[in-house]
């Protein structure tokens, strides 16, 4: 007996991955938190910088994920565990750097892009690995060739999808990108239809990533290619919620509209800040980036 319990300690003491606790793939202590600090799709963050231990304790876990744990995962659980584990570490890089300096003239006040390559800085490990931000997103998020998850992803401004109080789970997940889809599509800030002009106002997203959503638009593989404004008329002619295009005899109408690109808003998605009556853009001479 005395020899079996010296085996077992020494094989728990040789096996760091055995003294981690097992990760919560629900993402309980996520949920926790968001449900205390989400309000209307924006988050207090000046509430929530004097009680940041456990969302620094939910960031933390995510390491005792072993390389084995993350590729035995199926395809949902890794897209929640990506889009959430970007989203608390954004908010993450918000508390640690609130109210945010910077006098970048291109970006508002307090923006998340006032802090210098924000997205290739912050990061976190799992799976025996560091991700940063913009590897979470462009090497593992949009490799799932699911544009759903653009409306999914929040990158702590007013310009991207609005962040949910509820953390991501694999087993609701269709269900919970199906309505990140539809409220992020439904909101005139991101989509609006001027059927006098023939005109479609759609963010700037669009612009950053139309081949995302040639896929589900049924344009992959088209030859000649289409361009990127068919693939976007074609994706938002399927895709857009009924309210939406019930101002038009039929879908397919949209397909003659021109489309008209809006500058993005990157105020930080702060719920204690009066949001800003017209989108913020880059300005001139400054290269859009998408950041999430």
């Amino acid at each position: 007996m005395m020899l079996l319990t010296l085996v077992c300690l020494l094989s728990f003491w040789i096996n760091p991955a055995a003294q981690a606790a097992d990760f919560d793939f629900h993402h309980t202590l996520l949920t926790k938190e968001l449900h205390k600090y989400v309000d209307n799709d924006r988050l207090h963050y000046k509430r929530w910088q004097k009680s940041p231990t456990n969302l620094a304790k939910y960031v933390d876990s995510l390491a005792s994920i072993s390389p084995d744990q993350l590729d035995q995962l199926s395809a949902d659980d890794k897209t929640a565990l990506w889009l959430n584990a970007y989203n608390a570490e954004t908010i993450k890089a918000v508390l640690d750097n609130y109210p945010i300096p910077g006098n970048n003239p291109y970006y508002p006040t307090g923006s998340f892009r006032q802090i210098p390559d924000g997205w290739d800085t912050f990061s976190v490990n799992m799976g025996g690995r560091t991700f940063t931000l913009d590897q979470l997103e462009h090497e593992s998020l949009r490799q799932v060739h699911d544009p759903r998850t653009h409306f999914a992803v929040v990158c702590a401004a007013n310009g991207c999808a609005k962040i949910r109080p509820n953390a991501f789970q694999s087993a609701t997940l269709a269900k919970d990108l199906a309505e990140c889809t539809d409220k992020f599509l439904a909101d005139r800030k991101n989509i609006e239809i001027d059927t006098k002009n023939k005109t479609i106002k759609v963010t700037q997203l669009f612009k950053w990533f139309p081949l995302d959503f040639s896929k589900a638009a049924g344009l992959a593989r088209k030859f000649p290619p289409p361009t990127d404004d068919l693939i976007v008329l074609t994706y938002l002619s399927k895709t857009l919620p009924d309210k939406v295009v019930s101002v038009l005899a039929n879908r397919d109408e949209l397909l003659n509209y021109k489309v008209i690109y809006r500058p993005f808003d990157w105020a930080l998605n702060d719920a204690d800040a009066k949001p800003a009556p017209e989108p913020v853009t880059a300005g001139s001479g400054v290269p859009a980036q998408a950041g999430h």
